[in-house]
């Protein structure tokens, strides 16, 4: 696989497309996928049409972002765009509109578009040379519904779906994904994919155990809020499990998440916030009466160089690699002066990189936040 990576910083959503275009060595039929992620200071619905239009033969998919990633840093307000050729491999996209209300809608179309490049969602062995790239959009609640959908429809339990959610630049009024030039507020993109090249989809948690747990007793699943935590109000408990005031709780919800371990993964439901009334908000959705360990940090540089050497022992000569990396991580590496040592490792042992800081990470089955998923492509 050879992937391009471009960036644009320039205001004017026109002029920035021509920009990345023209940074590409080659030809625009010679690209079979285009995935680009944007900042929402872009007229979104226009550069995905043009994007489509300058790449009429490739799949173009995209989405907006709570910051961008490549070579160069952890950067805001630009446009990244991976421009992917391969011989040995090919790409699907379909849209789902609406993801969030009835999903199953979609499942016809998802087939369909599984099969265009021979993909059969119901045999066997599917896993070996073939994995989807989800891009939802990150405000609407959809994650959970659009995985359950997927699995429903895929019969190999070790096929992996990969992706992240759309940001907004933390604003919170409104994320986009696109797929060939079509926009929606409120949906998902999945690409499928079907290569002969090595692949590799790598989880990356920066927190532990800590041996704390805590049950979420009144649980309002479709808001991610949470009532009551041990039966008791969750302010309190959770300062009480941690061992501080509860004017400190707002300090520690960067640094001591929820977590739950399925089978060697351990998944992450961040905190939001805690309200007036001391109820609280996730990112991810938690569910009445599940155990939650509060998670412990570890050192996120040590963390990353150990993560980049099991991809190279997977993958020894990557030739794409695209990184979901939540926003809240991207913030806690700033608060404590570390994006640019975690990036400069990223620059070692990637000739060529990009990503986005989302609003959740898709891993398998499971959306979960604080996380890095990272989509891994040999040469």
């Amino acid at each position: 696989m050879k992937q391009e990576v471009v960036q644009s910083k320039l205001p004017d959503s026109s002029q920035a497309v021509a920009e990345l275009c023209s940074k590409l060595k080659n030809p625009a039929a010679s690209y079979s996928a285009i995935i680009f992620f944007a900042s929402s200071s872009y007229d979104f619905a226009l550069v995905s049409r043009e994007l489509h239009e300058r790449f009429p033969q490739a799949e173009v998919i995209g989405s907006t972002t709570a910051g961008e990633i490549t070579a160069s840093g952890f950067t805001n307000n630009s446009i990244v765009m991976n421009a992917l050729s391969d011989s040995r491999t090919k790409f699907k996209a379909v849209l789902l509109d609406d993801a969030d209300k009835f999903p199953m809608i979609h499942k016809d179309r998802i087939i369909k578009a599984a099969s265009a490049i021979g993909m059969n969602l119901q045999g066997a062995g599917l896993h070996r040379d073939s994995f989807a790239i989800a891009l939802i959009c990150g405000l609407c609640n959809a994650e959970e519904g659009v995985l359950a959908l997927m699995y429903s429809l895929i019969h190999d339990q070790e096929f992996m779906i990969a992706g992240g959610s759309a940001g907004d630049d933390l604003k919170f009024n409104a994320t986009y994904v696109s797929c060939n030039g079509d926009v929606s507020s409120c949906g998902s993109v999945i690409m499928f994919v079907k290569t002969s090249c090595a692949f590799e989809i790598i989880k990356e948690n920066i927190f532990t155990k800590s041996g704390k747990n805590v049950m979420l007793t009144d649980i309002k699943t479709s808001k991610h809020h949470i009532r009551t935590i041990d039966g008791q109000n969750p302010r309190r408990r959770y300062a009480e499990v941690l061992g501080i005031s509860e004017s400190a709780v707002g300090d520690a919800l960067l640094d001591h998440p929820f977590g739950r371990t399925f089978g060697d993964n351990l998944f992450i439901a961040s905190l939001v916030q805690f309200h007036p009334d001391g109820t609280l908000t996730t990112y991810a959705r938690v569910l009445q009466d599940s155990i939650q360990e509060i998670l412990q940090p570890m050192d996120a540089v040590a963390i990353t160089e150990e993560t980049c050497g099991e991809i190279h022992r997977k993958i020894p000569r990557p030739g794409c690699v695209i990184l979901f990396n939540c926003i809240l991580r991207t913030i806690g590496f700033q608060k404590k002066h570390q994006q640019e040592a975690i990036n400069a490792i990223w620059r070692q042992n990637f000739p060529v990189y990009s990503g986005f800081s989302t609003y959740g990470e898709q891993f398998g089955r499971i959306n979960s936040n604080q996380t890095l998923v990272a989509v891994v492509i040999g040469e």
